[in-house]
């Protein structure tokens, strides 16, 4: 059972100051990283960019997750209740924070919109999905080793 990778991302819709999106991510690292762009169309036409990082290297991925859930605190119990939700037929695990309150250096689980978007890739044998539950669980309540 593995954390094969996780990316975090978030939207700059043409309203928004790039930079102010990128310190939003950064209150979730631990560690330097880089951020790449990609451009595109918002739903209306508008311009909009993804800010994306990518993370597959194995230590980084542990640095990464054990700070996430130091930083999730009490919030954790609501990601484990919600697991079932959280984890799509590939066995990713998403968890969104609220982009406005990241950039103040809060960290705030959120189900809505505007949102700095953490996608796990959970890889378990078999990779059934209950056993992927059972690993997102594991991971959150005593960190990934």
């Amino acid at each position: 059972m593995k954390i094969e990778r996780i990316v975090v991302s978030a939207v700059v819709y043409s309203t928004e100051d790039r930079e102010k999106v990128a310190m939003a991510i950064a209150t979730l690292f631990p560690f330097e990283f880089e951020i790449v762009r990609i451009p595109a169309k918002g739903h209306f036409g508008n311009p909009i960019e993804y800010l994306e990082v990518e993370i597959t290297k194995k230590k980084q991925i542990k640095e990464f997750w054990n700070n996430l859930i130091e930083l999730l605190g009490d919030q954790r119990n609501y990601i484990i209740n919600t697991l079932e939700e959280r984890i799509d037929d590939q066995g990713q695990l998403f968890i969104r924070f609220d982009k406005q309150k990241a950039y103040l250096g809060e960290v705030e689980v959120t189900e809505k919109g505007d949102a700095v978007v953490v996608k796990a890739k959970l890889v378990t044998y078999p990779a059934k999905k209950e056993r992927i539950i059972e690993f997102a669980k594991e991971i959150l309540e005593k960190g990934y080793k």
